[in-house]
Parts: structure tokens; C-alpha cells; sequence
């Protein structure tokens, strides 16, 4: 007898705790649907800002690379210009030693040269 009643109370126990499991399965699905919903909505939303700040970056980091090869380039043209205004500078300057110099070689040449008298 006492076996009877320790099994009667064990499946006593057992339905009287057991769970509505199909009602309740069903409304935790829904809720994870909502939630699964919600937090897909909120991940596209914030994919969506993070490739616009990535192109913001991307268009400035270009514009700051395009300014500084600008920069660049004005420099070295710059250096040209003033490189080929030394070099005019040397070459005009050996052009006039030359000529004087082939001024005085030619003073030099047509110069008479007094006789001695004894």
C-alpha cells in the first residue's frame, strides 16, 4: 500500500507541476521572433550608419592625401624652378668670364711691343 500511495503521489506531482508546454512554447517563440526582429532591425540600422561613417572616413583620408600630393608637387616644381634659376645664373656668369677673358687675350695679342733701344 505504502508503494500505491509513493506512486500515486509521484504522478500526482508530476502533472500537478508539469507545464503548459505547447502555450507557452509558442508565446516564448513569438517572443524571440520580436526580439530576433528587433535586434535585426536595430544591427541594420547600425551597419547602415557605420558604412556612411566609413565612406565620410575614406572621402577625408582621400581628400587629405590629394591635398598633401598637391603640396608635394608644388614643392618640387618649386625646387625645379628655382634649381634652373641657379643654373641660368652659373651659366650667364661663365659666359661674361669668358668673354673677358678672350677681351683680354685679345688686347694682349694686338698690344705692340716697344722696340728696345740700346
Amino acid at each position: 500500500m505504502r508503494i500505491s500511495y509513493f506512486l500515486f503521489l509521484l504522478l500526482f506531482n508530476t502533472a500537478a507541476f508539469a507545464q503548459n508546454s505547447n502555450k507557452d512554447l509558442n508565446e516564448m517563440h513569438q517572443q524571440i521572433e520580436k526580439q530576433r526582429i528587433t535586434l535585426d532591425s536595430s544591427m541594420k540600422s547600425f551597419d547602415s550608419s557605420m558604412q556612411q561613417f566609413n565612406t565620410f572616413s575614406d572621402s577625408m583620408a582621400t581628400a587629405r592625401t590629394i591635398a598633401s600630393n598637391n603640396r608635394n608637387l608644388d614643392g618640387l616644381v618649386d625646387m625645379m624652378k628655382e634649381r634652373e634659376r641657379k643654373e641660368k645664373q652659373a651659366m650667364w656668369l661663365r659666359i661674361g668670364l669668358g668673354i673677358a677673358i678672350l677681351i683680354v687675350g685679345i688686347i694682349g695679342i694686338t698690344r705692340k711691343k716697344k722696340v728696345k733701344s740700346s
